[in-house]
């Protein structure tokens, strides 16, 4: 929002005679003992009720001296309103008797009623005047008041940060959070120190606005652990995809500079430089995760299906000759496959198919990790659109039940695979003893308590919220495009490929985990085959 704008043409000096009517009905709440300025703020309402109308005395020096928009709307040189303003204080100076209440006659400007005040609300607008004017305080109260809003909820600093932020004046707002170290609502901080399972717990809102809070005071130790919490439980508007609100809402309800929502439209225009920044990189990091496991489902269902194409298969299709028997490739296609039953018996093949059918069966019915379908039917046609096509008892929305939104309980059910096996001969022939090392490498970047996972702004000495200058992080679609390939041994990352080094890479115990989970969740191709061997 731009203070000058506003100050110039949504706020305007209230009349003596609209004072007056409601001065014996509307009791001014005291910010500044000895402030020589009314704010008066009208909150918009519906049609059925009448508006609600608050007061606040504060200093208009703090004010002005903390608040570019403030200094805007109070400047008699720029507009009418503080012109009108000196004006009234003078005249106040000129009849106020000495030792007296006379606030009800102290100029009073009203607080323009636009969106971003009315969705912040009006404890949000009182936090912020008593921060401006906290020099104004006895050190007493000012004592009572840094210990009140060290520990005030996460809802109402982010309001206040918000309102701040749309006010140009978020600078005195960090200084004064930063430096009485504010709990996020908490009386103990260790409960934020460490990525934990109490953090999954948290509702989806208080997560938020503990990522705008602790991005707003720079910090990145915060905002990794939260973010990285965020990426694990999902969103309830991750759904299908992010879902953009049509209209404008509180900052942490969808989080910008790239986070989550795009950058300021200004900012791509201006700055080419940025245009490559990813606009959603929770919700993408997420997917990188997720499509990590549905690879390892996809390759056990491969090689144990006999979909695996080794080399000696692709030279066999790659020399037939028109005109032979698909039965000769198909042949061919067999010989060169490898079975996984481990006891080497004769019926390998049916010991494989055997375990391919127990896993679609439970990743699909129990895990829910995978669906069955057709890919002969358009999923826009729906063949009975009215109400009456459906059986009595039965809802359109019917739907099978789908996996769990968090990472860790899908990583939870997949590793309630039993031990299948076909007879007493082929114990150990199953998935089991292979997938749950691979497993263990996934969860063990999804459980660290660094939250490995999250994101990690640049630390700036300006506020991260100001949309001129937005963060900056390592964005995990860089590693994409290297098209790097992973080995899997013993839970752990093991090797690296790169296209342009035809040598592996050892990856190393003192390799950053950090890194190593990058690696991991962005690679081209990973080889699982290792993962459980023996």
């Amino acid at each position: 929002m731009n203070p000058a704008k506003t100050a110039g043409h949504q706020s305007g000096l209230s009349s003596q005679n609209d004072l007056k009517e409601n001065n014996e009905e509307l009791p001014t709440r005291v910010i500044s003992a000895n402030g020589d300025l009314i704010l008066e703020y009208i909150a918009p309402s519906d049609s059925s009720s009448s508006p609600t109308r608050r007061k606040w005395q504060v200093a208009s020096e703090h004010l002005t001296s903390h608040s570019p928009y403030f200094q805007a709307l109070l400047d008699p040189t720029k507009f009418s309103e503080g012109r009108q303003f000196i004006a009234q204080k003078l005249a106040w100076n000129e009849t106020k008797i000495p030792g007296s209440a006379s606030q009800y006659a102290l100029p009073t400007v009203r607080l323009p009623s636009v969106h971003s005040t009315s969705m912040c609300g009006e404890d949000a607008i009182e936090l912020f005047l008593k921060i401006l004017c906290l020099d104004s305080f006895g050190e007493a109260e000012r004592t009572v008041f840094e210990n009140e809003l060290k520990t005030q909820s996460t809802s109402l600093i982010a309001r206040m940060i918000d309102l701040a932020d749309s006010m140009n004046s978020p600078r005195a707002v960090q200084d004064v959070l930063q430096r009485i170290g504010y709990l996020y609502g908490k009386s103990k901080p260790a409960l934020l120190a460490r990525f934990n399972a109490a953090l999954l717990s948290m509702k989806e809102d208080r997560i938020r606005q503990i990522i705008f809070i602790s991005a707003f005071l720079n910090d990145s130790r915060l905002t990794r652990i939260m973010t990285h919490t965020l990426l694990v439980m999902g969103s309830r508007f991750w759904v299908n995809g992010i879902d953009v609100p049509e209209e404008e809402s509180l900052r942490w309800k969808y989080l910008r500079n790239g986070l989550e929502g795009e950058f300021p439209e200004c900012i791509l225009v201006s700055s080419r430089s940025l245009n490559h920044l990813s606009a959603e990189e929770i919700y993408c990091r997420r997917q990188y995760v997720l499509n990590t496991i549905t690879d390892l489902q996809a390759h056990f269902l491969r090689v144990y299906g006999g979909m695996e194409e080794t080399d000696s298969a692709r030279s066999a299709a790659k020399n037939r000759t028109l005109g032979a028997a698909f039965t000769a490739s198909a042949h061919a296609l067999f010989q060169s496959r490898q079975f996984q039953c481990r006891g080497g018996f004769n019926n390998a093949s049916q010991c494989d198919l055997f375990q391919l059918g127990q896993m679609v069966r439970f990743f699909s019915m129990r895990a829910r990790t995978i669906f069955l379908g057709s890919t002969l039917i358009d999923p826009d046609f729906d063949s009975a659109p009215n109400d009456a096509d459906h059986m009595a008892g039965e809802s359109m929305s019917d739907q099978p039940p789908g996996p769990p939104s968090d990472i860790t309980a899908v990583i939870a059910s997949i590793k309630q695979y039993p031990d299948y096996a076909i007879d007493e001969a082929h114990t150990g022939c199953g998935v089991r003893r292979r997938i749950m090392p691979a497993l263990e490498c996934i969860e063990k970047f999804v459980w660290d308590d660094r939250g490995l996972l999250g994101v990690t702004p640049v630390i700036s000495d300006i506020a991260v919220s100001d949309p001129s200058r937005p963060s900056k992080w390592t964005r995990w679609a860089d590693f994409t495009r290297k098209k790097h390939t992973v080995d899997i041994s013993f839970a752990r990352v093991t090797a690296v490929y790169y296209p342009s080094a035809p040598s592996k890479n050892q990856a190393t115990r003192s390799t950053p985990q950090e890194e190593l989970g990058r690696l991991l969740f962005t690679a081209a191709r990973r080889d699982w085959s290792a993962a459980g061997s023996g």
